[in-house]
């Protein structure tokens, strides 16, 4: 029995990925509806005609090139249960995605093992990732970049553990698992680039013996086969649709306006530090002290053994943060929102910072007395007020951890950045409204297309009573998450808003009369 107990690196992990889940369970609920999810259902309903015969529908679906598999996998529960009501489907949708990316992260504590050989790191990755406010609210909401992001771990878990011990059997699960990530994203594309990058820096060091280029020929046989069966898209024109699908993503040509360092830009114009700024402004500043900790280790290691850099894999992590980087900059990609596209490249980026952690605690960044006397109480401080402040705020302001910023963001976010960008706010706007206001007909304008998706929240008495006039002039009732601006009032009353680190997400202002307003929403 006191054996047993000892085990802790057998009971912890399980204690952990528990716990994760039953909250996950717990709280699923409580999220809005993000502006794409109506799209992404409507692929996957799309998807799921095309798959089984029923129309074609698919092919003139203007997302058919944007995560068809995914979209089909997240209107199972609704076509299997029959599930009829709005709000039960959005429901059954944000369960399944943080059902999916409860997977993932065990693909992430799988891939640590495989990088640190200890549970106690493992752990604190997946840690670090769920102390990421914007990243753990994603996970049940957005069935675009998160299903890609953790398919993404999979297929890096997979291709270390060949690495580690090539076999046939590791090839086949990463033929589908990298099928299904390019099915969900043509970026994709990018894991099979990360493979050959890997295989050739390797083959200088080490060499490759018969059967593992055997394999790898195999992968790269049967890899296109896997993407065409997870790309319904494909099916039709192989060839074609693929050229299609690789134009539009390689330069993603969706023009979308956002506010971006006080300016309302296009994505197209998107300029080559959108990325890094974003991360510089969300990303915990205790993670990002950390991670360069981590990039200086990992480099001071390389120059003093050049081969340990590809024997421990890390190489493997580097082209997974800065390829796609450096690709989205090299193609003047679009980018917009918070560079969620680039989320994918997170999970290696929290890797680099639990190396600095593990250097600090461990290894010591230098050999000096002081360093081995000072790094493992500072790296437990930095650690600890990180952690006691991203989890008392993840709780303070659940729901909206979307909208978190770090010390530096929160200083410029209300002139500077989107907050709410995809208006999942709108929903708490609305039951607030409709109990603030018990006449029989409400009459509503918002700022943008979410301030509709959310009334699936409402019950049917409530969702009746809301009328959306034409116009802004016409309403008594106007909401916005201030969509491409910065917060300023309207002309009426403000009588609710949600307030995040002092940052104003969304408001409803009470127009009263109507017919004496003047000027334009804000």
């Amino acid at each position: 029995m006191l054996y047993q107990f000892r085990q802790v690196h057998r009971w912890l992990p399980v204690l952990f990925f528990t716990a994760f889940l039953i909250t996950g369970i717990i709280i699923h609920r409580d999220y809005g509806i993000s502006w794409d999810e109506p799209l992404q259902r409507s692929l996957g309903l799309a998807t799921w005609d095309y798959v089984s015969g029923t129309n074609n529908d698919l092919t003139g679906n203007d997302n058919r090139y944007l995560n068809p598999v995914i979209g089909l996998l997240e209107v199972l529960p609704e076509k299997i249960l029959q599930i009829k009501s709005e709000r039960a489907i959005y429901l059954s949708r944000h369960l399944f995605n943080f059902l999916f990316c409860w997977v993932g992260m065990i693909f992430f504590f799988l891939l640590a093992m495989l990088l640190f050989k200890d549970y106690r790191f493992a752990l604190l990755s997946c840690m670090l990732f769920l102390l990421t406010p914007r990243l753990f609210a994603h996970c049940f909401y957005n069935s675009k970049d998160l299903p890609f992001l953790f398919l993404f771990v999979a297929n890096i878990f997979l291709l270390i553990s060949w690495f580690q011990k090539p076999s046939w059997k590791t090839i086949l699960f990463m033929v589908i698992c990298s099928g299904m990530l390019t099915g969900a994203r043509m970026a994709g594309l990018l894991f099979p680039l990360i493979f050959l990058l890997a295989i050739a820096s390797g083959f200088f060091i080490r060499g490759l013996k018969k059967n593992e280029m055997k394999m790898i020929i195999g992968y790269a046989m049967l890899y296109p086969i896997s993407v065409y069966f997870f790309f319904p898209t494909f099916w039709s024109e192989p060839y074609i649709q693929f050229i299609k699908a690789f134009e539009i993503t390689s330069r993603h040509p969706y023009e979308v306006t956002t506010f971006f360092m006080g300016e309302v830009i296009h994505s197209l114009d998107s300029p080559w530090y959108y990325i890094p700024v974003w991360m510089g402004t969300t990303i915990p500043l205790g993670w990002w002290l950390f991670f360069a900790i981590g990039i200086i280790s990992i480099v001071m290691g390389a120059f003093k053994k050049p081969v340990s850099i590809v024997a421990d894999h890390w190489l493997i992590i580097m082209i997974w943060l800065l390829l796609p980087l450096i690709t989205i900059i090299s193609f003047h990609s679009s980018v917009y929102d918070d560079g969620r596209h680039l989320f994918f490249i997170y999970p290696a980026f929290l890797l680099i910072a639990v190396y600095g952690i593990r250097t600090l605690v461990i290894k010591k960044l230098t050999e000096s007395k002081l360093s081995k006397i000072v790094s493992r109480p500072a790296a437990v401080i930095f650690f600890g007020v990180t952690a006691a402040y991203v989890i008392s705020f993840m709780i303070r302001f659940h729901p909206y951890q979307y909208a978190y910023f770090n010390a530096i963001g929160r200083r410029y976010a209300t002139e500077y950045f989107e907050k709410d960008y995809w208006g999942l706010s709108y929903r708490n706007a609305l039951e607030f409204l409709v109990k603030y206001d018990q006449g029989s007909q409400i009459n509503v304008q918002w700022k943008v297309d979410p301030g509709e998706w959310n009334l699936a929240w409402l019950n049917d008495y409530d969702r009746n009573r809301i009328y959306r006039v034409k116009s802004y002039q016409d309403c008594n009732y106007y909401i916005t998450n201030y969509r491409t601006s910065k917060p300023q009032d309207a002309s009426g009353e403000k009588v609710f808003e949600a307030r995040v680190q002092g940052i104003t997400i969304v408001a409803v202002y009470k127009m009263n009369p109507p017919n004496t307003l003047t000027g334009s929403p804000p």
